[in-house]
């Protein structure tokens, strides 16, 4: 019976031991290694979804083109503005789900949590923005600022995530000529993430 209950005690605490283990494991620092490879998972999968954003974008704009020309018609319209509104309903979503692990070192957490909150408020833009493309209560001016708005957002985050990039060691790091101003890469970068190069056109 003594012997049962020992070895129901060892168990026990080899149980325990090795929980308590992988609970240290868990918060445990990431290797250097790891950290690049956080950062640049981050980026690779805010670039994705902003991909989508961006075919979205282009989609609805060459519809409302063709609507203007004639060539489209009202239901096919229709449809665009739908799709519009429903990829950026899901890319929202899909943005808040993309993790920032709190193993991160201090500084590199700060700037892509820094860098999460403008995503978010993008997103959230750009959703608005979505939901009035056939709204009379929206015009076609706020339209336009709401997608401007948004782009700026962007910008920013891809700034804040450029920042982490450049200290994990993943971007090149280059003199500004101006202190007050992103670096040109960074800039560039940040236009391909976001193609803020496209424009957004209210019907």
């Amino acid at each position: 019976m003594k012997r049962a209950w020992l070895i129901g005690l060892i168990g026990l605490v080899l149980m325990l031991s090795a929980c308590s283990y992988n609970d240290s494991a868990s918060t445990a620092p990431l290797s250097e290694e790891e950290v690049q490879e956080s950062v640049q998972t981050y980026y690779n999968e805010m670039s994705k979804i902003e991909q989508l954003g961006k075919s979205s974008r282009e989609q609805f704009n060459e519809t409302i083109a063709a609507y203007s020309a004639g060539t489209a018609t009202s239901k096919e319209m229709e449809k665009a503005i739908a799709q519009f509104k429903d990829t950026a309903t899901d890319i929202s979503s899909q943005a808040k789900k993309v993790e920032i692990s709190d193993r991160l070192p201090e500084k590199v957490k700060k700037l892509l949590d820094e860098a999460q909150i403008a995503f978010q408020s993008a997103y959230s833009l750009k959703e608005k923005a979505s939901k009035g493309a056939d709204s009379t209560d929206v015009s076609a001016d706020e339209f336009n600022e709401l997608n401007q708005n948004a782009d700026l957002a962007m910008l920013y985050g891809i700034s804040k995530l450029n920042e982490a990039r450049v200290a994990t060691g993943l971007l090149e790091p280059e003199e500004d000529t101006n202190a007050n101003t992103t670096s040109t890469k960074a800039t560039n970068d940040s236009k391909v993430v976001t193609g803020t190069d496209s424009e957004s056109v209210k019907p």
